[in-house]
């Protein structure tokens, strides 16, 4: 593990602190941990509530989802009877080959 000159720094202070200053730094330190990570779990749980109370508000995050293009149905059959490949598909769809295997699953 590589070691920021900050750290050494600290290393070295701690190094030469005596047995009981040790201790005290050492109980500092998990204290500031526990306070750490109940803040963090504050903050996810503030966050999972704004999703919560956004959804329950019909707000959307994120991309939206692509709409089906008009000519979906016709060039969706063509490729499940395998007239066509899904490359062939996407160009005729305007879409990217992902998209079209998302949409497929979506609709499907």
């Amino acid at each position: 593990m590589r070691i920021f000159a900050d750290e050494g720094e600290l290393l070295e202070k701690y190094r030469r602190l005596s047995d009981e200053g040790r201790a005290r730094i050492s109980s500092q330190i998990d204290c500031e941990l526990r306070i750490d990570a109940e803040v963090a779990a504050k903050r996810q749980e503030n966050q999972r509530r704004g999703i919560e109370a956004a959804k329950k508000a019909g707000i959307h995050y994120g991309r939206p989802q692509t709409t089906f293009p008009e000519n979906w149905d016709v060039v969706y059959a063509q490729w499940k009877a395998q007239d066509i490949t899904a490359d062939e598909a996407a160009v005729k769809l305007g879409i990217s080959k992902a998209t079209l295997y998302r949409m497929a699953k979506r609709r499907h």
